[in-house]
């Protein structure tokens, strides 16, 4: 499966910036979150809304962690942006798809909305994009360098 996926795509560094934005709005929903419920429970149902989604501080702490690591691995570089962003558009995948299942629950501990739900979707799946079109490698540098 990785014989499939393209090295040094032309627009890599466009899809290095998408994953990076990504990551940067992650930390300011969370930021955002935080702030606007800072002295409510961390686990708190219909606790808080941050740019028209359902949020509660856990909430906005694990979007800090997820996009901080977007941001660290597309600083890094060197196909660490193809793996944490790989990597954790699909975690957001699966975090949606988990919370979309007990959204109108006393299950949805981190207070997701359905807006909520489809942010994350996109996010990871812009993710998940940007990690498939982010490989590189040293000598596909060389070759193209030489052209």
């Amino acid at each position: 499966m990785a014989s499939h996926m393209p090295v040094n795509h032309p627009l890599r560094p466009i899809y290095r910036i998408v994953g990076g934005l990504s990551g940067l709005y992650m930390i300011v929903f969370g930021v955002l979150g935080a702030i606007s419920t800072g002295g409510e429970p961390p686990l708190g149902i219909g606790v808080g809304e941050v740019l028209g989604q359902g949020t509660n501080l856990a909430n906005s702490l694990l979007a800090i962690v997820i996009g901080a690591l977007v941001v660290l691995g597309t600083v890094i570089g060197r196909n660490a942006d193809t793996l944490a962003f790989t990597y954790l558009g699909w975690g957001m995948l699966v975090v949606g798809m988990m919370f979309l299942a007990v959204i109108r629950t006393d299950a949805n501990v981190l207070n997701h909305s359905i807006n909520t739900t489809i942010v994350w979707f996109v996010v990871g799946t812009l993710l998940i994009t940007a990690g498939l079109y982010s490989r590189s490698t040293a000598t596909g540098r060389a070759v193209a360098a030489a052209h």
